[in-house]
């Protein structure tokens, strides 16, 4: 019996290394709660993670607590109860947000807990907002429109001033050969 709590005990901690080497390998991740969601379910979930290049695994309580505890995110400890599941993010934390935002509105048992950004403990309604954000190459078109706005309108002005000029020139011009006033030869 002392023999099977060994290989238990090391089986848990070998659990909890690499779920700490995932974390350290995608340190954007979402606290999930699936209790109550099929197998099924939760493969479709998974499917919907994969578009964002983000996955799901479900976590055993004891095991997230250790994991919590070694990583120092004693702020996320009070979220575990009861199934648990860490979604890691791809390359694009607000896909995967979205992909678990889109499910738990299909699906009421599955809540999201929070999430962990950048470093920072997220509060839950602040994950939806992030879903609710448009992807990554929009904002940054937006981010370049509004750079480039400015720099347009100070061309179309200077556009406008030089516009106008070449107007009033011509139109001395044309005042001039009407009142008959000849220009000097150009030599």
């Amino acid at each position: 019996m002392a023999k099977q709590e060994k290989y238990a005990r090391l089986c848990k901690e070998k659990m909890a290394e690499e779920i700490i080497s995932r974390i350290n390998e995608h340190p954007n991740f979402v606290i999930t709660s699936h209790m109550g969601s099929s197998t099924a379910d939760l493969e479709v979930l998974r499917k919907s993670l994969k578009k964002s290049s983000s996955n799901y695994l479900v976590v055993k309580n004891s095991i997230l607590k250790v994991v919590f505890d070694k990583m120092k995110l004693t702020d996320e400890v009070s979220k575990i109860d009861g199934g648990m599941g860490l979604s890691f993010g791809g390359n694009d934390i607000l896909a995967t947000c979205k992909a678990l935002s889109n499910f738990a509105g299909t699906h009421d048992k599955f809540k999201i807990k929070g999430a962990i950004v950048d470093g920072k403990s997220i509060a839950p309604d602040k994950v939806k907002i992030l879903a609710s954000l448009p992807p990554k190459e929009v904002l940054l078109s937006q981010v370049f429109a509004g750079m480039k706005s400015p720099i347009t309108g100070f061309v179309n002005t200077l556009s406008g001033v030089i516009r106008k000029f070449v107007y009033v020139v011509d139109a001395v011009r044309v005042s001039k050969q009407s009142a008959g006033v000849t220009e000097p030869a150009a030599e």
